[in-house]
């Protein structure tokens, strides 16, 4: 039953790296076990590229080893209280993507610069700093995601959040891209123009209701 969690876990953890929101072994990815209170979550200190799927433990929402050797991911406790909290979730992806952690560094949430983006959040936020593995930074997190799938780590990185590890790398991608985008504005000293709130509920309203195949 666990064989299927801990295959994603590796191929979403081979496209973070290869899409080089990570390097060497940091982040960290988890998915939710069907109605279980437990998640597959990547190792800890294992690189992406070596991972096997026998190596990716399953731990149940207090972060207890159920099942595997290896010790899971140091950010264990902000995966199991983000399912703690949110049980719709199924999926998280922590990386330390460029722009994305760069905006970090200065404190600078994105907020609905593209209509792309306003499917994810209004704005999205980000949470205060907290040393990395600690309690503090699982409730910062917890308490950012109120309004947004995913969150901007102060000084750290990104977190995403969502039904499935695709659409939650889908998030990644976007958000980083996103990220990009405002950091070369940023660098002509203009003003940065986001969406007027209105329009983006409307644009929102009518993504939802007519983007893709249906």
């Amino acid at each position: 039953m666990y064989k299927t969690y801990q295959q994603q876990i590796v191929e979403y953890g081979m496209k973070i790296l290869n899409s080089q929101h990570v390097a060497g072994t940091s982040g960290n990815i988890s998915a939710r076990i069907g109605d279980e209170n437990a998640l597959a979550i990547s190792p800890s200190g294992v690189p992406y590229d070596v991972m096997k799927p026998q190596d990716v433990p399953i731990v149940d929402l207090s972060g207890r080893l159920i099942y595997g050797e290896l010790k899971p991911s140091i950010e264990w406790k902000m995966h199991t209280r983000i399912y703690q909290e949110y049980p719709s979730i199924r999926a998280v992806i922590h990386t330390h993507s460029v722009y994305t952690t760069a905006l970090s560094l200065i404190r600078t949430p994105l907020a609905g610069i593209t209509e792309t983006l306003l499917l994810i959040g209004e704005t999205i936020p980000v949470a205060e700093y907290a040393n990395a593995g600690s309690e503090k930074l699982a409730e910062n997190v917890v308490k950012a995601l109120r309004n947004s799938k995913a969150v901007i780590l102060a000084n750290h990185g990104l977190v995403c959040t969502a039904e499935s590890l695709e659409s939650a790398f889908k998030m990644c991608e976007i958000v980083e891209r996103n990220a990009k985008i405002f950091t070369i504005a940023l660098s002509t000293g203009k003003p940065i123009h986001a969406i007027p709130k209105e329009e983006a509920k409307a644009a929102v309203k009518w993504l939802k209701e007519n983007y893709g195949q249906r």
